[in-house]
This record gives C-alpha cells, sequence and structure tokens, in this order.
C-alpha cells in the first residue's frame, strides 16, 4: 500500500477496493480499542457511500471491535424522506452495517421532522453531549464531505444545517440508484457542517470510483478552497484519506 502526505494529510493508496476497506476497517478498529481503554463507551459519525461497500464489509467480519460500547451518528440525510423509508441513509446504514454489529445506540438525522429548527437543536445537543472522536466520511463529486456542497462554509461553527443539494449531488444520488428518477432526488438536505465533520480526534475519508478521479486529482493537487470543499483535508493533520488506484489514478507521480 502506497503512502503520499498532500500538506497535512496522510493519503494511502490500496490497490483494490477489498485491501482499503481492510485497511481502513483495521485503522477503526485500534482507534476504538484505544478510546475504549480510556473511557467506558464512545461516539463515532459515519457515513454511507459506494465507497463504504467495501469497508463495511471488512468491519462486519471483524470480531474484535466492542460495538455495544458504541453509539453512532450520521452525517447527512435528506430532506422529507423518513428513517423507514428504503431510499433514507438511516434505513440503508442500517441494512449495510449496524443490524449486522448492532452498536450501543444509533442516533439518525430525522429528514422529515417538522419544524425543522427542532431537530437542527436536537441534533446539535447529540452531538454536544457524545463528543464524538471519529468520523468516516466519504468525497461527492462535487468535492462535498456530507452535503456540504461547493461554496461551503469553512468558517461556521454551527453543527447541523439545512442545506442546498447541487445538481452535481443529485445526479450523484440519482445514478447510485438510491432515487429511481432525478426528479425525485430531495432538492434539501440536512447535514452535519464541516466544523463538525472534522473536528473529532480522527477523521477516515474513503473513496474508490474511478469517475472521482478529477476531484480527488482537485482535493490533493489544488489549492484549499470552499469551492471543493474535501480540499480541506488538506489542513487536517488528523485525517487520512483512503484510495484506490481507481481513484487516485489522476494524481501526479511521486
Amino acid at each position: 500500500m502506497e503512502r503520499r502526505v498532500y500538506d497535512q494529510l496522510e493519503v494511502l493508496i490500496a490497490p483494490t477496493d477489498k485491501e482499503l476497506g481492510e485497511k481502513a476497517a483495521e485503522d477503526l478498529a485500534s482507534l476504538v480499542k484505544a478510546e475504549l481503554a480510556k473511557k467506558d463507551e464512545i461516539c463515532i459519525i459515519m457515513a454511507l457511500g459506494a465507497a463504504q461497500d467495501a469497508f463495511y464489509a471488512a468491519l462486519r467480519a471483524r470480531t474484535d471491535i466492542e460495538w455495544s460500547k458504541i453509539t453512532v451518528l450520521h452525517v447527512d440525510t435528506y430532506m422529507g424522506v423518513a428513517n423507514d423509508r428504503v431510499e433514507s441513509g438511516a434505513s440503508r446504514m442500517r441494512r449495510h452495517l449496524l443490524d449486522h454489529v448492532k452498536p450501543k445506540a444509533f442516533f439518525p438525522m430525522q429528514g422529515d421532522f417538522e419544524p425543522v429548527e427542532e431537530e437542527l437543536a436536537r441534533y446539535t445537543k447529540l452531538y454536544n453531549e457524545l463528543q464524538p472522536v471519529l468520523c468516516v466520511v466519504g468525497i461527492g463529486n462535487s468535492g462535498h464531505l456530507a452535503f456540504n456542497d461547493p461554496p461551503a462554509d469553512f468558517d461556521t461553527r454551527d453543527i447541523i444545517r439545512v442545506v442546498f443539494l447541487d445538481e452535481v449531488t443529485r445526479d450523484q444520488v440519482k445514478r447510485a440508484g438510491i432515487f429511481k428518477n432525478l426528479e425525485d432526488v430531495p432538492h434539501y438536505g440536512l447535514s452535519l457542517t464541516m466544523h463538525a465533520l472534522l473536528k473529532p480526534g480522527r477523521v477516515l475519508a474513503l473513496v474508490h470510483d474511478l469517475d472521482k478521479a478529477g476531484t480527488i486529482k482537485k482535493v490533493l493537487e489544488g489549492p484549499v478552497s470552499f469551492m471543493c470543499p474535501a480540499s480541506l483535508l488538506q489542513k487536517t493533520p488528523q485525517a487520512t484519506l483512503y484510495l484506490n488506484k481507481d481513484a487516485a489514478s489522476q494524481l501526479a507521480s511521486i
């Protein structure tokens, strides 16, 4: 596995998705063990996208993670979509991981709750009380982290916001098969902010898609800019970005 450093960001490039997932799962397990040696229980933030498939498979296969001591928060959700719908991030995360490993608790965002201001307050309170020690994220085609599409707000200290989903993100969601038609993809979502995503002591970002190779080149070789939100990872020393060869294919040779 190749290791590179871009500014303050560690980047690991794996030959295959399977190796990418296994390495990220190994690193998560090590972090969890270290944190649970210091406290009785912890909270982590998890994302669900195609890049997490091999990672979640590796997590399901491990027997050394004390999930009964772990509370899970979610990175984002679609406005107007209830958590019991198959399209919701909460439903998909349960099917892909949480129903298998059975964490202590899972607190998803409620995208259909009204008034939305009360949901923002509830999730802010949860985040601040639980103090997550780890965040797992993916990177979107627009360069977003969670639903922080460009231009992203790097300065806010809010924990969660209502966000507008740009056309790049909505098209990515449709092509992933989460919704049948582009018209069905909501225009708004709830998302942890850049501050909330990058505040925990460790951040693991995973990308394996060939069609994101151009985005990854901008994230790592371009300037840090709110027009490419994930570029802020360059200034996040506690983060590690896991790529496979496809996602890294447009990076300059070192």
